[in-house]
């Protein structure tokens, strides 16, 4: 259970009020955290088909207002009766405040923080892929982004991120399913689909200032045409795309544990190649171009055009050797 600050979290909580300090207070209440928690854990239940034999019509149909509040009581309960000492700390404080259980989760309660399902689904969403993407930020230690941005063999150490990447953040089924789900759900939903525009944006501030660190440092520009904000959505939703492969079809090998490392590491080195200015500045369009030039075909035209062409060059060479004709009197 998370029990860090969740003024950044339980944004619709906050702001409801009006009040800076009463709204931060109430975000960060023993009750709001309970109903946050109990929504996470019916989600990931439902996720991992752990609802019973309740045939579900649509997604996310456990999260009731009654079923949120009955799941945030037992979360009371594991601080009170089994003392969980973790969760004790995150509802009450530290040390516990035992005082603050006297309000108890409910229907009633929930509507003080969340007058309608829809503002508590927004900070739902960012609840649940909190710890994921606050994962993102203590991927790379300082050795690893020294070696980002001093190693000379740049391609092993992007082999070993990318691993790393996929390994700790996206290959974490559970929050990566519910991030899918809330995705697909965003274009009927106002409140999910701006709480996942701000994880989105969460990601991608922190990964545009690694990549931008690294060109400064090494001294290198892209291509014209290619903005760092472009390269920065390209190689995120790549590994979003990957994880999404990686979960839909195991076989797919997105993953190699045992070599660690993953096809997000080949992919990222065929993007940065294409998209690095070698200093020629032409642009990658142009240099496409080039490479998916028509050439002579494999097979058996093989031959035949090449004698074609073989024949056509003696042509010319005889026909630059041989001395002009004079002209016929007329």
């Amino acid at each position: 259970m998370y029990d860090g600050p969740l003024d950044d979290v339980a944004i619709n909580v906050r702001t409801k009020s009006g009040r800076l300090l009463t709204g931060r207070k109430l975000a960060n209440s023993p009750v709001v955290r309970a109903c946050l928690e109990g929504g996470r854990r019916l989600a990931e239940r439902e996720l991992l088909g752990q609802v019973g034999d309740e045939h579900l019509h649509r997604p996310l149909r456990t999260l009731t207002r009654e079923n949120i509040a009955a799941e945030a009581e037992r979360v009371f309960q594991e601080a009170e009766k089994r003392r969980d000492g973790q969760i004790a700390r995150a509802l009450f404080g530290t040390p516990p405040d035992w005082k603050k259980a006297k309000t108890r989760p409910s229907g009633g309660s929930m509507k003080d923080p969340w007058p309608t399902l829809a503002l508590y689904m927004g900070d739902l969403v960012r609840y649940a892929l909190l710890d994921r993407y606050s994962l993102t930020e203590g991927m790379l230690d300082d050795a690893t982004r020294a070696q980002l941005r001093e190693a000379p063999a740049f391609s092993a150490v992007v082999d070993k991120v990318a691993y790393q990447d996929m390994k700790i953040v996206y290959a974490d089924e559970t929050s990566a399913r519910f991030q899918y789900l809330a995705t697909g759900l965003a274009d009927f939903h106002d409140q999910v689909r701006e709480a996942l525009g701000g994880v989105y944006e969460h990601s991608f501030r922190y990964w545009r200032g690694v990549y931008a660190e690294i060109l400064e440092a090494r001294g290198v520009s892209l291509r014209p045409g290619i903005s760092l904000d472009e390269l920065t959505m390209m190689l995120t939703g790549m590994a979003q795309g990957l994880s999404l492969r990686h979960i839909g079809a195991a076989g797919g090998k997105v993953i190699d544990h045992h070599d660690r490392c993953s096809v997000l590491g080949k992919a990222s080195l065929i993007l940065i190649a294409g998209a690095i200015d070698p200093g020629d500045g032409r642009d990658v369009a142009d240099v496409v171009d080039e490479l998916m030039a028509v050439r002579v075909p494999p097979g058996e035209g093989r031959g035949k055009q090449g004698a074609f062409r073989t024949w056509i060059g003696r042509v010319a060479r005889l026909t630059a050797e041989r001395p002009a004709r004079e002209p016929r009197p007329r």
